[in-house]
């Protein structure tokens, strides 16, 4: 066999090792009637403030969803009110077999710093009762919307869950609020 046969019969590869995509688990945008998503109030919520499905109308808020037509929004079309707490809860979400998460969702938000504010907190689906929390003291403004995206707690791997938004404000001021918007569960 001569050299130039040799050269034929050569062949490189090149391995190059990348993350997997995410695998999208769960997924709402809210703008094709959204289903299992349900609303509430605490004990000492006045009745000034509920979770609204819907498109913002601006005045104190975003204007628009991040996507389409539709968020849930503290007010769709003007400013919270004051002695308000109140959640929004996901539906079913299945983590079982699921060994890492990661909750994204889009937001806008304009809560009083200090005073008023949100967390966000990883419930069982089974009892509504609280396994983990993911955030706590959310204020401040966030403008323009903005990707916020947190891991999952281990305590919640392997479960059917629900993801809950909970947002309480003292009686004094009143501010834009909190919108939330394109809500996804991803592995990782």
């Amino acid at each position: 066999m001569c050299s130039s046969d040799l050269a034929d019969l050569t062949r490189l590869f090149v391995i190059e090792q990348f993350p997997a995509p995410p695998e999208t688990l769960y997924v709402e945008n809210f703008d094709d009637n959204p289903v299992g998503w349900t609303t509430g109030a605490g004990a000492g919520d006045t009745g000034t403030t509920v979770w609204e499905l819907g498109t913002p109308s601006g005045g104190e808020g975003p204007g628009a969803a991040q996507s389409a037509l539709n968020c849930y929004a503290t007010n769709l079309d003007g400013p919270y009110g004051i002695d308000t707490e109140i959640w929004l809860r996901s539906p079913p979400i299945d983590l079982t077999g699921v060994g890492a998460a990661t909750l994204n969702y889009n937001e806008w938000r304009d809560i009083e710093v200090g005073f008023d504010s949100g967390k966000v907190t990883i419930l069982d689906a089974a009892d509504d009762s609280e396994i983990a929390e993911i955030a706590d003291s959310i204020d401040a403004l966030v403008d323009p919307w903005e990707l916020t995206s947190y891991p999952v707690p281990t305590a919640a791997l392997g479960k059917m869950i629900k993801i809950e938004w909970r947002f309480a404000a003292d009686n004094i001021n009143e501010f834009g609020g909190w919108h939330i918007d394109d809500v996804s569960v991803t592995v990782p």
